[in-house]
This record gives structure tokens, sequence and C-alpha cells, in this order.
């Protein structure tokens, strides 16, 4: 592993604490990878996700009704089919 690709990991993850925990800019938009409890932009529930989040006082919600584009959904579903690919190898079922 490169030393620049470590940093920028541990800069990435850094941000992400940082606006989980004070908030991410008003009006901004940050993608957070999270589990919601019910389907968000046609995505499978129970299955950690990278959705268009907003943060506020360390508490999460996905922002809803973005308009997505037809390559950006179906690009979305393709990711969905390998991360479950993923998820039932891992699990052996």
């Amino acid at each position: 592993m490169k030393k620049s690709s470590a940093a920028s990991a541990a800069a990435a993850a850094c941000e992400h604490v940082h606006d989980w925990w004070f908030g991410n800019q008003a009006g901004g938009i940050v993608s957070m990878g999270v589990i919601p409890e019910t389907s968000k932009y046609g995505i499978s529930t129970g299955l950690c996700y990278s959705f268009p989040c907003n943060c506020v006082n360390g508490e999460w919600t996905i922002v809803e009704g973005l308009g997505i584009n037809k390559f950006s959904a179906d690009m979305m579903k393709k990711n969905e089919a390998e991360l479950l690919q993923e998820r039932k190898m891992a699990l052996g079922k």
C-alpha cells in the first residue's frame, strides 16, 4: 500500500466522522455507507450502501427525492447486485 493511498483513506475517514458528528455544511449532502430500515432509491433493505445523507447533531438521514438518470440507476443496481453476491459469499448462503 502506498503512503498516499493510506493517507487519503485516513483523511476520508476523518472527514466522514467529522460530518457525522458535527454535521455537514448547511444545504450540503454527504455520501455515507448506511443501512436504512426501508428501501431507498430502489436498493434492497438490510444492505450497507452509499446513500446521499444529511447529518445534524450526530444523526444522519437519507436525502430523498434526488433525480437519478438511467445510467446512474443502472450502475446503482449493478453495484447492489455485486454487494448482494458478496454478502451471500461471505455468509455462505
